[in-house]
């Protein structure tokens, strides 16, 4: 009773399809137009969509996941609570002896050290230190070999596929020797196991792992066991029932019995982050981990939605622009018996065959673009066709499917016969009020669209070109190699005299105009992040750091607006004097800055200020200009601060201001001197603006995205306004006859036209001007520094639309007006 029926309609779908197939083939020109529309808007979704899932989905692959988390340092200060993802060394030591059954814990803390083989050239290279724990936590899978399980193997090392290879080529890793230098000496580790790569989807990343018990070569007693001195991140996977509270509270309990003072106590704790927040929420600090603003993940998706809808719209005025020559194959189909059902079947069917084919080449577009896509994106996703990206095309082909199908397939089924075959049916474009709000919308799209970028665009170049009351043109920095040193004052004090001689030789090369030394500058996390709390005061003053030479302010032309600079003729600067921005000056409430001293419970020692630099932007232009304090040396100021927060080391960079056509040769040149210096040691250089330009990467990456789609929309948009507007001249070619008969010009007539359209179209544009702009408001509040949104912009984007459509109306109303009106009078 069920076969027949079902293979009845099988055997009605496969008909439906064999004479699909016919009528594409039939209108190829209209077919072709529909299949690139859509075949593009299914690439750029494809990319979108799979780039937002690759995004959430970030973190997810570890096998014990949702018992993972990232401990958290928590602060109460005179702004609020803060939590930070850099913690003390001694929280691992405490867990690990009081809550060893409970929780799993793990440091994170990567480092950059000279690592090279026996006799071979050296490379500036990360080197993290675990916990022997972190390897089974987050269940990253061993390749060849074994990890370091305990202190006494901590001579072992464990490297990634690609460090193995950097270092190794094709040989086998396991028990060979790399050198890495800890200390004065290169200390020789053995290569015990082989791990796979972090995969694109971790916040995570590693390339040679080190047991953390090599911590106590890095850093004093004092260092390790300080509650206010943080390095790097740590992670705890929770066991046996502890929750998250519980170990908020133990660990608050841990603070108290540690803490002398009971407010101090009261006012610092640890909390858990789940490690499938930490990817996307920009509430707290990044730390080691990669952070993704989800709110361009929400745009993201907007654009895709709005790409393919578009191409939606633009095959549903397209088939109905096309419906004039399938009338007839209408009617007489009526007339032979055919019903509502079965047409609607029909074109659907025609419907389903664009859709398969446009996705399969859609997805072949999305897959070669790919490697653009990643550059563009700074990204390593993949397309693997997984579960969740099968779903995602699943789901996209059903929509466009029934989006782009229904109406038309509905529209075309429901001629009447007599009136189709007495040729009286009346397509004309006025009636038509679905037809006309689906142009409106696609105006609305894609104005939206280029009304955004434009502001984008304009915004990224403000950024560009903002003044940041430093220097940053044609400065190259070159990084110091880090320097064996146990604390932190030693480690900054080697760099530095390492990179002496070197700053010694660049000033007698003629190309070089200045040069100058500091731990940071732009673009970089290191920055100090400082505090102290004043006797006088309950709450801390929090600030940045930076250790700097005498010719640094002179170098960046920062402003001294009070004092004056550091200065090698008086010996006292260099221990003692301290030189800081207006904002570390307003914080601390002096009314003249010259010749006051800083006060710490904890007594700093001998300081005092020489001078007020104006506020620069030594941060991305994301943020406010923070308190600033440049020092020479760090041994007085360390004894006052009551914490310490480095995202990375502190090791001297040093900055040469160049002025040379050819900067190729010149970094040749440097390199030599370097390398008559130093040896094998690395030549790691970079641009300064480089180095600023890679704080804006996301931002850049969706301008020009949006930009992207802008363009495809438009054209697409383009297409559905050229079917329209045949749709309406064809339908009204005996009026244009008769009124070319009359003496109408093709200015008159192409103005008739232009009427009609510009109505819609103006009324698509105007209201997508206020959905952009509380679109771009909202994204500008990212910025510190934001371009206003003048009316200018959205001016510029109704000019675009406006011309847009005249331009195309007026190109389909002159290709009428040029065919003979004898000849339309007569065909009609």
């Amino acid at each position: 009773m069920i076969t027949k029926p079902l293979s009845l309609s099988v055997f009605m779908w496969i008909n439906y399809l064999k004479v699909g197939f016919r009528n594409l083939l039939k209108h190829r020109s209209y077919t072709l137009i529909n299949l690139i529309g859509l075949t593009v808007g299914v690439a750029v979704t494809t990319l979108l969509f799979f780039y937002v899932q690759f995004q959430v989905s970030f973190d997810s692959f570890h096998p014990d996941q949702p018992n993972l988390y990232r401990v958290l340092r928590v602060q109460n200060g005179n702004q609020g609570e803060f939590r930070f993802p850099s913690l003390p060394l001694v929280l691992g030591t405490v867990i690990e002896e009081n809550l060893a059954d409970r929780v799993d814990y793990t440091n994170f803390v990567p480092n950059n050290f000279l690592v090279k083989r026996a006799n071979g050239d050296g490379f500036n290279q990360s080197v993290t230190l675990v916990s022997s724990d972190f390897f089974e936590m987050f269940g990253y899978q061993m390749l060849q070999g074994v990890y370091p399980k305990s202190r006494e193997e901590r001579a072992g090392i464990v490297l990634s596929k690609t460090a193995a290879t950097r270092f190794f080529g094709e040989e086998n890793p396991i028990g060979q020797e790399l050198q890495i230098r800890l200390t004065d000496e290169l200390l020789n580790y053995e290569v015990i196991g082989l791990i796979e790569d972090t995969p694109g989807n971790s916040s995570l990343s590693y390339e040679i792992l080190m047991h953390d018990s090599n911590l106590e070569i890095l850093f004093t007693e004092n260092m390790r066991s300080h509650w206010y001195m943080s390095f790097g991140d740590g992670y705890a996977r929770l066991k046996n029932g502890m929750t998250p509270v519980q170990f908020e509270q133990v660990t608050k309990d841990f603070v108290k019995r540690n803490f002398q003072d009971p407010k101090e106590a009261a006012n610092y704790g640890f909390g858990l982050q789940e490690l499938s927040d930490m990817h996307l929420n920009i509430e707290v600090p990044s730390g080691i981990a990669t952070v993704v603003n989800p709110r361009i993940l929400w745009i993201l998706s907007g654009v895709a939605v709005l790409i393919i809808l578009i191409a939606c719209i633009n095959f549903t005025t397209m088939a109905i622009g096309n419906s004039a020559s399938r009338s007839k194959e209408v009617g007489v189909r009526k007339t032979m018996g055919a019903g509502f059902g079965q047409l609607f079947g029909q074109f659907m069917a025609e419907s389903v065959i664009l859709t398969a084919v446009s996705m399969g080449l859609g997805v072949m577009l999305a897959y070669l673009f790919l490697p653009v896509f990643n550059s563009l994106m700074q990204t390593r996703m993949e397309i693997n066709f997984e579960a969740n990206q099968l779903i995602i095309l699943l789901g996209l082909g059903l929509f466009i499917a029934w989006v782009a199908g229904c109406y038309p397939s509905i529209f075309l089924a429901s001629f009447r016969p007599v009136q189709v075959l007495k040729s009286n049916l009346s397509l004309r474009f006025g009636k038509q009020n679905l037809r006309m709000s689906m142009l409106a919308l696609q105006f609305f799209i894609s104005t939206l669209l280029v009304t955004c970028t434009l502001v984008m665009v304009k915004q990224m170049k403000t950024v560009e070109n903002f003044d940041l009351g430093a220097a940053k043109s044609d400065i190259i920095q070159v990084q110091v190699p880090p320097p064996a040193a146990q604390g932190l004052v030693e480690q900054i004090q080697k760099s530095f005299d390492y990179a002496q001689p070197f700053k010694n030789e660049l000033r007698k090369l003629p190309e070089v105009l200045h040069t100058s030394m500091a731990t940071a500058m732009y673009g970089d996390n290191s920055w100090f992040s400082v505090g102290f709390r004043n006797p006088d005061q309950e709450e801390g003053i929090d600030f940045h750091l930076n250790i700097v030479d005498e010719d640094f302010v002179e170098f960046f032309n920062l402003d001294l607006i009070e004092g004056r600079n550091f200065t090698t003729n008086n010996p006292s600067d260099l221990s003692n004097a301290f030189v800081m921005n207006e904002s570390m000056k307003k914080l601390l409430g002096w009314d003249e800055a010259f010749g006051k001293s800083l006060e710490s419970e904890r007594p700093f020692g001998e300081n005092r200020a020489i001078g007020v630099v104006k506020d620069f932007h030594y941060e991305s232009l994301f943020q406010q200009v923070e308190p600033a304090i440049l020092i020479m040396k760090p041994d007085h100021f360390f004894k006052g601060f009551r914490n310490l927060t480095m995202e990375d080391q502190m090791i001297a960079k040093i900055y040469i201001k160049v002025k040379s056509e050819d900067k190729q040769a010149l970094i040749q040149r440097l390199e030599g001197i370097w390398k008559d210096l130093y040896g094998s040691d690395p030549f790691d250089y970079s641009f300064i603006e480089d180095e600023i330009a890679r704080e804006y990467e996301q931002a850049n990456s969706l301008s020009s995205l949006v930009t992207i789609a802008a363009l495809v929309a438009l054209v697409i948009a383009g297409m559905g306004l050229f079917a329209m507007a045949s749709l309406a001249i064809t339908s009204r070619l005996k009026e244009i006859g008769i009124r070319r008969v009359m003496g109408a010009t093709t200015q008159e007539i192409s103005l008739l036209f232009n009427r009609q359209f510009l109505k819609v179209t103006l009324v698509g544009v105007l209201t997508s001007i206020p959905v952009s702009y509380y679109l771009m408001q909202i994204w500008l509040e990212d910025f510190a520094v934001k371009v206003p949104l003048g009316a200018g912009v959205f001016l510029l984007a109704l000019l675009v639309g406006v011309i847009f459509s005249i331009l195309i109306v007026s190109l389909e109303t002159i290709k009428a007006t040029w065919i003979n009106p004898t000849k339309l009078l007569r065909s009609e």
